[in-house]
């Protein structure tokens, strides 16, 4: 269990927080997102999650701080099940996180989502951050070298409300893509790899539309993916934390996959 627990908080090291640049989000051509050659439903029913309980036979916790300062004053957030959703709530006067990753590899074209539910504290918060991510990173890379797709809703100290954002990380380095602002996210992240492109993408809920934040040039190697909630980014050297902060994750689905990997990660 040690063992797998500190694998995992390698696995999620790629969580780094950068910004992209204000835009408006074009709509995604769901026709366009068609995977060929996909598993069928039925072999895929298995791996989504409806949170109805903490499935360990797909998920294990993860966490990761970036430096030893941030180490020295870390707490793993709570997570829990409430009402058919897996809450995530950090501790307060710590650096804070929580994570889950998902066991098995993807291979070949993909799209996966997952809902998520956060309400920024927009006014007198000035020591912590807020970030809410969902992830697909090339599996057997380290930090130097990882290639990473990434949507997530974030807020910062500095911005006047919360973001919606993209970025990826292209051989260890980090590329911002689209963002633009909210005051809270309550829908559903999405990311779709098609050869060698991927797609990140939201939609918000009781919408029946995809936007599309970004399409750029993606590994065809085999993929891990999750989601997490921390309050704090990498380059945070201090923090109080006065209050915590709290985010809802349902409904992860694997609408098509072309081959899943029947092993531990």
């Amino acid at each position: 269990m040690q063992e797998k627990m500190r694998l995992s908080l390698c696995l999620f090291w790629l969580f780094a927080i950068i910004s992209g640049c204000e835009t408006t989000s074009p709509e995604v051509k769901l026709s366009a997102s068609r995977i060929e050659k996909s598993l069928p439903q039925s072999k895929l029913a298995y791996y989504n999650d409806t949170f109805d309980k903490m499935r360990e036979d797909l998920w294990s916790k993860a966490a990761l701080v970036f430096t030893k300062g941030q180490l020295s004053n870390f707490k793993l957030a709570d997570m829990t099940i409430v009402n058919g959703r897996l809450k995530i709530e950090t501790q307060r006067g710590s650096f804070s996180k929580g994570a889950l990753a998902f066991k098995y590899a993807l291979r070949g074209d993909f799209d996966i989502q997952v809902d998520c539910h956060i309400d920024f504290s927009l006014g007198g918060v000035y020591d912590m951050d807020q970030v809410a991510a969902f992830v697909a990173h090339e599996k057997g890379l380290d930090f130097k070298t990882i290639n990473s797709a990434i949507v997530q809703a974030m807020k910062t100290p500095k911005w006047h409300r919360g973001k919606i954002l993209s970025f990826q990380k292209k051989s260890g380095k980090s590329h911002p893509g689209e963002s633009y602002e909210i005051g809270s996210f309550r829908g559903t992240f999405r990311i779709i790899r098609k050869g060698n492109k991927a797609s990140t993408l939201y939609r918000l809920a009781g919408k029946a539309k995809w936007k599309e934040l970004d399409t750029f040039s993606f590994t065809t190697n085999d993929v891990l993916v999750g989601f997490l909630l921390q309050n704090f980014i990498p380059k945070r050297t201090s923090i109080t934390a006065e209050t915590s902060i709290t985010a809802l994750f349902d409904n992860f689905r694997i609408n098509a996959a072309q081959e899943i990997i029947e092993e531990e990660i």
